[in-house]
């Protein structure tokens, strides 16, 4: 069986009630933590560009733009709600992904379950197979998928997507074949565009393109057989080269939320920075720093950091989120870090700007290389008055070994979702979330999903 068929056959057959209660517990909570930060992320120009677009030109009002207030067609309620998802880089990663597993699942979950009028069990269930896809996938391709540039966010999260899709839309095994080799056609993305606008349109990209391929699948249109592991399919042209089939005999067994994790962010910023920013936050309220008591900074990196942390010198405050230097000066100023610091005007105040002229970063060979440690980092401050200090690399907090206790889960899903729902509501939609694999009808928590008022204005 080649592999196109073999993930379509697992998508279309695969019951809820094999699902491990561990899984289906890590699947809500990744699902409550992504829908808090693309409430928060709804805000955010990029999200607002898009739903304006989309109120223009949108189809018929048949799913949510979360946040909004407003209804549109599910193909562009996907492309929102993934591009706000990740609007602020808030939301979780996955090391063997090397991305973003949730943001661009979770969207074509939404914008499918309404179509198809699911429960909340069914969107769960879908959840857990467009994860365990686009991870899987990510274990035959990565690390050189990733690194010969491609964001695999979008590439592989095309994928999980329209797994996610088809399966709520109940497409049958020879649909979601072609749902799968229509979204390996439209897999896209390139990590020049981080610190854009367009890196979060990636996922909401790979929401939208999951949707649109479910759909056209299920009306006839027909793709490859052979999308993914033919000659010039996905694995070849995507820069990995082809590969045997043995990883995909591993789907579900075991499930790769549970092995690969998931990795929930503290800060609304690039991954790779979250080590430099939490060992500098340590640092200042051990040792009491003053930006102006310190000489200089190291921040010591695995070899490929550089080449994802490109903005040494950023201008703005999507930049800012890809620099090793900002972060690096704004926790030192500031003492905390948060939505309010990847501001343009954080980015140009001159006190940050100052102590980022003192922040080097330097490729460390002694930081880990593989996938779940490359991200960490060992940071030195050397004071003027002669004194140094060091964090040595290690897990960070919201890391698969260092996960965030319930909660800080619930107070940074309360602090994103208070950025827009009345705050009598946010925790009925957290109990919600919390038990959507109990809930009758998805319309019912999507119908909340907004401030309350009327629709947002541009």
């Amino acid at each position: 069986m080649n592999a196109t068929t073999w993930l379509a056959e697992f998508v279309t057959k695969h019951r809820m009630d094999d699902s491990p209660e561990p899984a289906v517990e890590a699947a809500r909570r990744a699902i409550l933590d992504c829908l808090g930060v693309m409430l928060a992320g709804s805000l955010e120009p990029a999200a607002r560009l898009l739903q304006r677009v989309a109120q223009s030109e949108g189809g018929m009002p048949l799913a949510t733009v979360v946040g909004t207030g407003r209804r549109t067609g599910a193909v562009w309620a996907a492309l929102c709600n993934g591009t706000a998802a990740h609007a602020l880089d808030f939301d979780d990663t996955n090391f063997a992904l090397m991305g973003h597993p949730s943001a661009p699942v979770l969207a074509a979950a939404l914008a499918a379950g309404e179509l198809a009028l699911a429960d909340g069990r069914a969107v769960v269930h879908a959840f857990l197979l467009g994860f365990e896809v686009e991870t899987t996938l990510a274990e035959v391709v990565n690390p050189a998928h990733y690194e010969h540039g491609w964001h695999a966010t979008c590439t592989l999260g095309t994928l999980g997507a329209a797994a996610a899709a088809a399966r709520l839309l109940g497409l049958d095994p020879a649909q979601t074949r072609h749902a799968l080799a229509l979204a390996a056609s439209q897999s896209s993305g390139l990590k020049e565009n981080f610190g854009t606008m367009t890196k979060p349109f990636h996922a909401g990209h790979a929401a939208r393109s999951g949707v649109l391929s479910a759909l056209l699948a299920r009306e006839g249109f027909t793709a490859s057989e052979h999308a993914i592991e033919g000659p010039q399919g996905f694995w070849n042209v995507l820069g990995a080269g082809k590969r045997a089939l043995e990883p995909l005999g591993t789907l579900g067994a075991p499930w790769k939320i549970l092995t690969t994790g998931v990795a929930v962010k503290p800060y609304p910023s690039c991954a790779c920075t979250h080590s430099i920013i939490d060992s500098t936050l340590e640092m200042k309220r051990t040792h009491h720093l003053r930006p102006e008591d310190i000489e200089e900074v190291t921040v010591g990196v695995a070899a490929g950091v550089p080449r994802i942390l490109i903005h040494a010198r950023p201008r703005t405050g999507l930049e800012g989120k890809f620099s090793a230097q900002f972060s690096a000066a704004a926790a030192l100023t500031d003492g905390r870090v948060g939505i309010a610091t990847f501001q343009d005007d954080r980015v140009q105040d001159p006190a940050i700007r100052r102590l980022m002229e003192r922040v080097h970063v330097r490729v460390d060979p002694a930081i880990p290389t593989d996938l779940e440690r490359h991200m960490w980092t060992r940071v030195t401050v050397r004071c003027t008055d002669g004194r140094t200090a060091t964090v040595d690399p290690r897990p960070v907090p919201g890391h698969p070994e260092n996960p965030l206790s319930i909660e800080t889960l619930r107070e940074k899903f309360a602090e994103c979702a208070g950025l827009v729902l009345p705050a009598d509501r946010v925790d009925t939609v957290r109990e919600m979330v919390e038990a959507l694999d109990r809930c009758p009808d998805l319309r019912s928590l999507t119908a909340i999903l907004d401030s309350g008022g009327t629709a947002q204005g541009d």
